[in-house]
């Protein structure tokens, strides 16, 4: 089974802007959580499934959207 060339430019083409988004999105997710975290007073403390929940939830998007990618990509003509 031979690889088109130009199928492959164009699933790379169509990933960028959504990996260009997820990056953007990670970076100000991790700022605000840091500034958060900077911001809080300092006799409070959070169980360990607290600080992971900041990032499971939006992990659930990111990887469904991957799949709906990765499903749309694999259908291309």
């Amino acid at each position: 089974m031979a690889v088109d060339g130009h199928a492959v430019t164009g699933v790379v083409r169509d990933a960028v802007p959504f990996l260009v988004i997820t990056v953007v999105w990670v970076v100000v997710m991790l700022v605000l959580y840091g500034l958060f975290l900077l911001t809080k007073p300092a006799d409070i403390t959070y169980d360990p499934w607290v600080h992971a929940s900041v990032f499971a939830v939006p992990m659930v998007g990111f990887l469904g959207h991957v799949l709906q990618q990765a499903l749309a990509g694999g259908h291309r003509e």
